[in-house]
């Protein structure tokens, strides 16, 4: 084992983000090493049943560990081809910090948003990490975006906080659903960027979101909440942390999130994401510039946003490793002139995306895009309060 890799500490193992990103970890970010797993018992103090519960759902996520998993009790670790992970059982909230050996690069949580959103909960790992990352919105804590950190950029807003102004690197990540989203706002800043077009503003967002359904929704019919009625069968309305996201990034604008339609399907789900913006009337754009500006802007952002030009079905993009992947057509992507909205000077546009948005894979991809860059400590990155 190279012992140059930087060290990750994963707290929580009971979902699919975590068990993609051990699977991601295997297969390509070979300088980081997720070596340690603190989560929940299953089993009470059993804890071959307890490792065998874990290795059940990472195989589960992706079928290609079946055989390459080996339990080991007595050390209380899994080795996934010849990488040996340390498993820790305990509680989040109290485990004795002091168990560590060693102190970490990063600790990724990823147990509930419940968690995520108590400050003094996520510093508290900041002993024994030079970050502490959650995948999730927070409000309590600055918020840091995969797929905008190294913009500064007054399109989005006036004062983002460069990230070494904080003495404890405690970051949440935004959502799954959020990361797609900004990847698609991604796409039209590099756009405009590339295109000279640098007075535009953004005066509103809407999404709606077709949610493939995940291991927290109930199979039964306890209560009304939509997330834990029957899933079968059983299009279920409901809303998305990705809301939080565009309060923080665009504060008084016209957003809104109409709908995150859960339904039983398997990742990647989908977006239809509307910008609502102003340029100066000069500044005509042209929707197949825009189209071809885009398209070339994604190869250099392939885990950001990526392009196809067919209507291919959900199932094509199941292994994509990209935050969003642009449907870049003519039927499927718009560029509207508001002309019922008269004014002297400039012109109102709407432009709507339609993209597959991978709520495990893509978002776990981000996840490790983001400790990349922090590792690149000669750039600076930005966050957002």
């Amino acid at each position: 084992m190279n012992s140059n890799k930087k060290k990750i500490l994963l707290v929580g193992l009971g979902s699919e983000i975590g068990s993609s990103l051990i699977s991601l970890n295997c297969q390509f970010y070979k300088k980081f090493k997720i070596d340690s797993v603190l989560t929940n018992p299953i089993f009470g103090d059993d804890i071959f049943k307890n490792l065998l519960s874990l290795k059940a759902r990472l195989v589960i996520n992706d079928p290609q560990l079946t055989d390459k998993i080996r339990i080991n009790s007595k050390n209380c670790s899994l080795t996934i081809n010849k990488n040996e992970i340390k498993i820790y059982f305990g509680d989040f909230k109290n485990f004795n910090l002091k168990k560590f050996p060693k102190k970490f690069f990063v600790t990724i949580v990823a147990t509930s948003k419940k968690h995520i959103s108590k400050k003094l909960l996520m510093q508290r790992y900041s002993r024994i990490s030079n970050y502490v990352l959650g995948v999730a919105e927070s409000k309590s804590i600055p918020s840091l975006y995969p797929n905008l950190m190294d913009i500064n950029s007054k399109i989005i807003q006036k004062n983002p906080i460069k990230i070494d102004k904080f003495e404890k690197k405690v970051f949440a990540l935004g959502s799954c659903q959020s990361n797609g989203w900004q990847a698609q706002l991604r796409a039209l800043m590099d756009s405009f960027n590339s295109l000279n077009i640098n007075d535009y503003k953004i005066l509103g967002c809407e999404l709606d979101i077709v949610h493939p359904d995940t291991p927290q929704g109930k199979l039964g019919t306890k209560s009304i909440d939509p997330r834990d009625q029957d899933a079968r069968n059983n299009l279920r309305p409901g809303f998305s942390q990705a809301s939080d996201s565009m309060k923080k990034l665009f504060k008084s604008k016209h957003l809104i999130n109409t709908i995150s339609l859960r339904t039983l399907i398997s990742p990647p789900g989908y977006q239809i994401c509307r910008f609502f913006l102003s340029t100066p009337k000069e500044k005509k754009i042209n929707i197949n510039d825009l189209m071809k500006t885009i398209k070339k802007n994604s190869s250099k952002k392939k885990t950001i946003y990526q392009i196809s030009e067919i209507p291919l079905g959900s199932r094509a993009f199941e292994q994509s490793n990209t935050a969003a992947t642009i449907l870049l057509n003519e039927k499927y992507f718009h560029l509207n002139y508001l002309k019922f909205i008269n004014h002297n000077k400039n012109e109102f546009i709407e432009i709507i995306f339609q993209s597959y948005v991978h709520n495990t894979r893509g978002y776990c991809v981000s996840v490790f895009e983001t400790i990349k860059k922090l590792a690149n400590s000669k750039k600076n990155y930005f966050c957002y309060q």
